[in-house]
């Protein structure tokens, strides 16, 4: 399922030297192009590098796919929504696997944490279920080199490799100040 991914481009490294508010060193921006015949999405994958070889990861598509509320257009937006199968997550996530892994080789760096957003409808963080799917599809794919695990009450996803192991308190400690920055 997420053997096939989509062509992809580094379209931006930045430096951080001018925002106070985030401790990332640098930000890796992607971006890849989902065809087909109804549409083209434009996504963008932003890979976030901190200090002690820590890596966090966002992606968006660049347009607006969630209907207005009190809009006349809700069920036809949802209906376009499937239509073209933008909510798919298959090819997608191989893109985005292989966007971690080419930044793996590229900065040395190994240890990710990832915040699963709650939909609209979700208000337990409990019942989120993209907090499932990641951590489940990162456990299955990552299972030979990786540790896994989350913390359902945040929805945060930790993939630490086994070397490391012994580190976890600390790197979730470190994850949680990097998480509090962005929330």
């Amino acid at each position: 399922m997420f053997d096939t991914s989509l062509e992809y481009k580094l379209v931006q490294i930045k430096r951080n030297r001018f925002i106070d508010k985030e401790s990332y060193l640098k930000e890796y921006i992607y971006r890849f192009y989902r065809h087909n015949s109804k549409c083209c999405i434009k996504y963008i994958v932003s890979v976030k590098t901190y200090e002690n070889g820590l890596m966090t990861l966002d992606y968006y598509p660049k347009l607006n796919l969630t209907p207005k509320f009190n809009s006349l257009y809700d069920i036809q937006d949802l209906r376009y929504r499937m239509l073209t199968r933008q909510n798919s997550f298959g090819v997608i996530g191989g893109t985005i696997l292989d966007i971690m892994l080419e930044v793996n080789n590229q900065t040395g760096n190994n240890v990710w944490g990832f915040l699963a957003a709650n939909l609209p409808d979700e208000t337990l963080n409990s019942n989120n279920k993209r907090y499932q799917v990641y951590k489940e599809v990162l456990r299955r794919t990552f299972i030979h080199h990786f540790e896994v695990f989350g913390n359902k009450e945040n929805s945060a996803i930790f993939m630490i490799p086994k070397a490391k192991a012994l580190d976890v308190v600390k790197i979730i400690e470190q994850y949680e100040q990097i998480f509090s920055e962005i929330n």
